[in-house]
């Protein structure tokens, strides 16, 4: 069942018990204008990752059928043409300490894809991460990503020349210390997308206090 809270996004049941991930990357700001009680991003720049160790890759679906899954093949950009976006997709893995490393914080920085999750268009789910950045335009690669709705889509072209087309089928907020780490990097039957960023900015705080999970499946190549 599909709940719609401001007929902007999609909220879906938590379901079962998930692994818990603290997110790195949402902290201070040096600006705005009050709380945003909607949820929605605020002001100033964001980063988003998950603050321990992602689990390590698996190719066990529990016995799900295949879904439609293409070779591997680095992302360079995207397209999502219900926000009128597009970007180039940059790489990002893991530091030193094996936290996730982020995209470049400057305003208009584009999104990065997480080498250690499945090429965009491989069976798996593929994660890209990016910044909000502002509330008063698009200069954030993902800023407003909260708009998308089921059945939008997601287009992603690759360094072989082709592109993996994605249709959204779940977004979700989730606060910052129950970020769900086995929905986002478990495995899947076919190939999938996360989109991650931060949201539910304070003013009183100055942080952002909840991470935007946008999960997405393959339905199409060109």
């Amino acid at each position: 069942m599909i709940e719609r809270k401001g007929d902007r996004r999609l909220r879906f049941g938590a379901g079962a018990a998930v692994l818990l991930c603290l997110l790195a990357g949402c902290g201070p700001t040096d600006q705005g204008n009050g709380d945003n009680p909607d949820g929605g991003p605020g002001p100033a720049s964001t980063a988003t990752a998950p603050a321990n160790q992602p689990p390590e890759a698996s190719n066990e679906t529990g016995g799900e059928p295949a879904g439609m899954a293409m070779d591997a093949s680095r992302p360079v950009s995207f397209t999502i043409e219900a926000l009128e976006r597009t970007s180039k997709i940059i790489e990002t893995g893991l530091r030193d300490d094996r936290t996730l490393e982020v995209p470049p914080e400057h305003e208009g920085a584009p999104a990065s894809w997480f080498t250690g999750s499945p090429a965009p268009g491989q069976r798996g789910p593929a994660v890209l991460l990016g910044h909000v950045n502002s509330t008063a335009d698009d200069s954030g690669v993902f800023y407003n990503l909260d708009a998308l709705e089921q059945g939008d889509r997601i287009s992603v072209t690759r360094a072989d020349g082709s592109t993996a087309i994605f249709e959204v089928y779940n977004s979700e907020l989730y606060p910052k210390d129950e970020f769900p780490t086995r929905a986002v990097y478990s495995p899947t039957p076919g190939a999938e997308l996360r989109l991650i960023t931060c949201d539910g900015f304070t003013a009183s705080s100055g942080e952002f206090v909840k991470n935007l999970v946008v999960y997405a499946k393959l339905v199409d190549t060109a």
